[in-house]
């Protein structure tokens, strides 16, 4: 286990980050077309968790990778942010009982020529949370919200219409073993119930993002892996009409290719919309996702997209891009039928130095809040020095572009320049900025 001393982040002071919002507003720019510098963005995003600032507990397996964040805003007010954390872009299990199996050592030494280090981690990564008070200015220490004997990851939480927390994540083994989980909580997250399989019968699926709750009360926890037979991921969608109390497979979304790292979003009609990664494939239903119609691939050739519908009615979907390897969002007026971004199929730029994976989530002011991570944590140097962004975008309500924000807390919200960027303590572990220790 790599050891590393943490120090303490900055206590903020709530009433200068209110006093300092608004003029931190002023910074905001337009991503219409060409894409502005990197110093642009950074004075505008909050370091939320990273090297030196704001780390998870030290045990056994972890490495300062921090990733595979949700976000949430209940309706008190609270904000929540869940991650994983580990030694690798993902945290199997790796003790010397399991050494042994050949299966999970020919993963392994697969692993390992792309920078997965041989770290002791006998319950693989876990996954953490952390709430703000202060919509999003500081944080709380993040503290442990799953770990099971297996690697706990993208972990999410969605507040339900009675309150009813419902967190929820995939959980992965070697030699390729890989399941949902669920849990509840009924106090705000202060207690929860037991974990839950979603399903035992298909011990093979991942997700990567948070359940939905639609208008009519139902649940949709939409989930990959291998389905009916097939030997590539398909999408499994899974539904509750007791609000998550348990569920059922809905229905199955197939391919002659591959169908990961699916997204669902509610439009305001009630028609569901749905992408999946690499192809860019977008399917719609009419029946609460029972039955789905499906497009053909448009060639966005990205990863982890993430739907979200903002208050004007556009469709933005988040996304990382293979062409680009930068976190994006690509515009839709319609639903998804046509999109918009400043070059074919490639999106406006949110964040041009990071890896791309991210969860959004609606302000009450209209603008959409990111959490994100700055690599994908593959090599050793890069895990660590990894963290996790905050940062606010305002959709055009003509879906011809977006306006970056200063998020609660960052540099630009505390009256800093880019110039001082490299002065600030919570900028120090910054890969990009080139002063590590």
């Amino acid at each position: 286990m790599v050891k590393r001393k943490l120090i303490g982040s900055s206590v903020m002071l709530v009433s200068i980050l209110a006093a300092s919002l608004a003029v931190a507003d002023k910074v905001r720019f337009k991503v219409v077309g060409s894409e502005p510098p990197a110093e642009r963005y950074r004075v505008c995003r909050q370091m939320l968790v990273g090297p030196w600032h704001n780390q998870p507990e030290e045990y056994e397996g972890y490495n300062g990778f921090v990733g595979w964040a949700g976000a949430t805003r209940m309706r008190s007010g609270r904000w929540t942010i869940t991650f994983t954390s580990g030694n690798w872009h993902c945290t199997y299990p790796w003790t010397a009982e399991i050494r042994k199996d050949p299966e999970a050592i020919g993963l392994f030494n697969k692993w390992q020529k792309i920078g997965l280090s041989d770290i002791d981690a006998p319950r693989g990564g876990r996954a953490h949370i952390m709430f703000s008070d202060d919509e999003g200015g500081s944080w709380t220490r993040p503290k442990t919200l799953i770990d099971t004997k297996d690697d706990d990851r993208h972990p999410t939480v969605l507040e339900l219409d009675d309150g009813t927390l419902l967190a929820t994540w995939c959980v992965s083994r070697y030699p390729v073993i890989n399941y949902c989980q669920y849990m509840l909580s009924h106090d705000g997250g202060a207690t929860w119930t037991d974990a839950m399989e979603l399903d035992e019968t298909r011990p093979t699926a991942l997700s990567n993002g948070a359940a939905l709750q639609l208008a009519d009360g139902t649940v949709l926890y939409v989930t990959y892996g291998p389905f009916e037979g097939r030997n590539h991921e398909s999408v499994g969608i899974y539904r509750s009409t007791d609000r998550a109390r348990s569920f059922h497979l809905h229905s199955i979304i197939q391919a002659d290719y591959p169908l990961p790292e699916p997204t669902v979003a509610e439009l305001p009609d009630g028609r569901l919309v749905m992408v999946m990664r690499r192809e860019g494939n977008v399917s719609w239903s009419d029946d609460g996702g029972k039955t789905w119609t499906q497009s053909n691939d448009t060639g966005w050739n990205m990863f982890d997209p993430h739907l979200i519908v903002a208050p004007n009615g556009v469709l933005a979907m988040f996304h990382g891009s293979y062409k680009t390897g930068a976190l994006r969002v690509l515009l839709s007026p319609d639903g998804g039928l046509t999109w918009h971004g400043p070059a074919d199929w490639l999106g406006y730029s949110v964040d041009p130095s990071v890896y791309g994976y991210c969860h959004p989530i609606v302000l009450p002011d209209g603008t959409i809040y990111l959490v994100y991570l700055h690599t994908g944590g593959h090599l050793p140097a890069d895990a660590r020095s990894q963290a996790l962004w905050g940062l606010r975008v305002r959709i055009h309500d003509d879906a011809g572009g977006i306006d970056i924000l200063p998020a609660p807390g960052s540099p630009a919200a505390l009256g800093l320049k880019t110039s001082d960027l490299g002065r600030l303590p919570t900028e120090g572990g910054d890969p990009e900025l080139g002063n590590l220790p």
